[in-house]
């Protein structure tokens, strides 16, 4: 079936007539087949005919002018589009631009990275790159590796580490000859909680002392060895004493390493490196690549960072209560500040349990980075709902609990303040561009209004393209629940119409405290993949390549083998089931673990790495050597398998698979751009454990590598 195109502009006469006479007619000489208006068919709702046409056209082409930007139509086929691009993972959107400049798009991350192209009614350029661009296939990791970093980091964190410390650290400390030598005076400076810092910067200090001089190291805490991935790690924490002026307060805290993805990012540009497009030819020639990882863009992913974290951190009962991130901006506070603050607002919090929640608003933590306060808004919150009975009174208790607990009612835009009887859109427009928070009731009500995407995405359109976290989802939790890719920008907070935990939730964001939020996590599967590859890249593989290979000779003179055959590469094993949680195995016991690699120190002296050393029993009889491999499981694919078992964030059965062959794709492409200097040292293993034998995989690939 032949190719066919959706064409969006403005109904102004000057842009109708330009696409209609020039641009229509030039693309047709070409064989660009163009779906015309009079294919919407008659009778139907203008809204949802134009979702489907748009879905049906193989690309949409927009025709944007000064007039199309302005307009609310032509910003809702913009949206469907990249949300196109966003579902089926293939770019269906190219950018005409006339009379304008490329800095006045918006600012969303797939439209940064569509091909545009300057339509010129004099020469006839355009209409060969128009014709190019529309037939050409690339899909959204092509030109968008990054993705969205944040969630994936988190995940990666919590499942790698946090899981195993916060559930025994209390218990830990008090029972250890440190604590219980203490008098009761100092006991009651002592924190259980474990700090989590993240600065604005994203720099990871993993000498903390040597950072900052009020801070010293008294106690390191083991807790416990485990296996994960393959690998053997020892897990130990800190404790530190921070002593400002005559006050002396003890607690632990660390960087957590994920967080320094972010900044290797930013500062090597690495985001987007996958695509080059001619035109800009640099000072050297050739051509120009995609946007990079900006300042921007990091604080946007520090945002989402931030809020689900602390959604990750109390979703598991276990880890309630037990840790706290602390978000700060670390070129105006020093590490002793953050920590004093916080150390002694949870003790007293302790001691006096009856928290003031009428002390006033604080500043959202994401403003609070800045040095300066970017924007000054009329209105702290506006809650926006359907006009369903049902949705009135879940927008009304939102409002009722925020002011009940500290907000003032002159800090909420109510409706009534708005225009009486202008449309829900236009009362929306106006309500983002008054409020630093956007409150969006999700309900069935909201799903079953066919308009709900143009109004909520025209309307958010100024915070979307500006990359503030400032919309929350508050979501009826369902299976057939979609929600449009441009607002999954903090975490969805679903209803909780039982206990009433996503009042306290709202109540956290809103007022910038860092009181729990009580919420599970609802993040689509597809969220994760990108930040566990950029994480498990340039905080793991790019620090320990190829140091951790260092002493293959010494271990087999150790154990005694001479002849044997043994590649000089780290085996990255990714089994579809993501069944990885200790040693590598074969079905049929073909593999046994010989012995390990001399320990590396990557992340200061408390954390060593180290690798196993793999036999592989030959399916031949007439072999020569003994074959060997230095080899892990990919801790990311241990992480998915969890999230499995946790039955969150939309990973599966039926979807774990997939994840597992994305990740894959992510992160050995990644290697490759990203460290290509590490890269030659590594080697990805993807297989269907299910059907494949990975002694057969791994016996045909050191007979490649290690030639008799």
């Amino acid at each position: 079936m032949a190719s066919r195109y959706f064409i969006s502009h403005s109904n102004k006469l000057e842009d109708s007539n330009l696409v209609l006479e020039v641009v229509v007619p030039k693309l047709r000489e070409k064989g660009i087949n163009i779906y015309e208006q009079d294919d919407l068919q008659a009778g139907t709702q203008v809204l949802p005919a134009i979702t489907s046409l748009v879905d049906k056209a193989d690309k949409t082409l927009l025709f944007l002018t000064e007039n199309s930007l302005g307009s609310s139509w032509c910003s809702f086929e913009m949206l469907i589009s990249l949300e196109k691009s966003q579902r089926t993972n293939r770019l269906a959107v190219v950018l005409l631009l006339h009379k304008i400049e490329e800095s006045q798009l918006p600012h969303l991350a797939v439209l940064q990275e569509t091909r545009k192209i300057y339509f010129d009614e004099e020469k006839e350029d355009w209409v060969r790159e128009v014709a190019e661009a529309l037939r050409e296939t690339k899909t959204i990791g092509d030109i968008m590796p990054a993705g969205n970093v944040a969630h994936g980091l988190v995940w990666s964190h919590y499942s790698g580490f946090l899981q195993y410390v916060l559930p025994v650290l209390e218990k830990t400390v008090q029972e250890s000859a440190w604590y219980r030598s203490l008098t009761d005076e100092v006991r009651n400076k002592v924190s259980f909680k474990l700090y989590e810092l993240v600065p604005k910067t994203c720099a990871v200090k993993y000498n903390i002392p040597n950072e900052d001089k009020n801070i010293k190291e008294v106690q390191t805490f083991k807790i416990m060895a485990v296996m994960r991935g393959g690998n053997h790690r020892e897990i130990s924490v800190t404790m530190y004493s921070i002593t400002i002026g005559q006050e002396t307060f003890y607690c632990m805290c660390e960087f957590p390493s994920v967080i320094g993805t972010m900044k290797v990012m930013e500062d090597n540009h690495l985001a987007r490196f996958s695509h080059t497009y001619p035109g800009k030819v640099g000072k050297d020639g050739g051509f120009t690549t995609a946007a990079q990882f900006t300042t921007d863009d990091k604080k946007l992913q520090l945002g989402r960072f931030y809020y689900t974290m602390n959604s990750t951190l109390n979703h598991f009962e276990k880890c309630f209560n037990t840790a706290r991130v602390l978000l700060y901006n670390d070129e105006k506070k020093v590490i002793s500040e953050v920590l004093m603050e916080a150390v002694k607002e949870d003790l007293k919090d302790e001691i006096s349990p009856e928290k003031k929640l009428k002390e006033g608003l604080f500043p959202p933590k994401v403003d609070k980075l800045e040095s300066v306060e970017e924007n000054v808004y009329d209105y702290e919150v506006f809650v926006a709902c359907t006009d369903h009975p049902e949705d009135e009174k879940r927008a009304n208790e939102i409002i009722s609990y925020l002011t009940k607990n500290g907000i003032p009612d002159s800090d909420i835009l109510h409706n009534e303040k708005l225009l009486a009887g202008t449309y829900f859109a236009d009362r929306l427009v106006a309500a983002s561009k008054q409020c630093r928070w956007f409150i969006f009731l999700l309900t069935k009500h909201a799903l079953k209004d066919e308009s709900l995407n143009f109004n909520v995405l025209s309307a958010l359109g100024d915070s979307i393209y500006n990359k503030k976290v400032r919309v929350i989802p508050v979501v009826d939790q369902c299976d057939d629940l979609h929600i449009p890719e441009a607002l999954r920008w903090i975490t969805y907070i679903p209803f909780d119409d039982q206990k009433k935990k996503h009042l306290k939730s709202l109540y956290s964001i809103v007022s910038g405290r860092d009181t729990p939020m009580e919420t599970q996590m609802i993040l689509p599967a597809g969220d994760v993949a990108n930040g566990l590859a950029w994480g498990y890249v340039t905080n793991y593989l790019r620090k320990i390549l190829p140091d951790i290979l260092k002493e293959i000779i010494p271990a087999f003179e150790r154990k005694g083998t001479a002849d044997f055959k043994c590649p000089h590469k780290l085996y990255i094993i990714i089994p579809k089931s993501c069944n990885a949680g200790h040693v590598l195995e074969d079905n049929n016991g073909r593999i046994v673990n010989f012995t390990k690699t001399a320990p590396i120190y990557p992340f200061g002296n408390k954390r060593s790495v180290i690798s196993n050393i793999y036999k592989v029993s030959s399916s031949s009889f007439f072999r020569k050597k003994e074959l060997y491999f230095v080899g892990q499981y990919a801790a990311p694919v241990t992480c998915l398998g969890e999230m499995k078992e946790w039955k969150i964030a939309g990973v599966n059965d039926d979807t774990i698979g997939l994840e597992a062959e994305r990740f894959y794709g992510i992160v050995s492409q990644l290697m490759k751009n990203a460290a290509p200097d590490q890269a030659q040292f590594c080697e990805f293993i993807y297989y269907d454990d299910t059907t494949h034998s990975l002694a057969d995989i791994m016996e045909q690939e050191i007979n490649e590598q290690c030639t008799d």
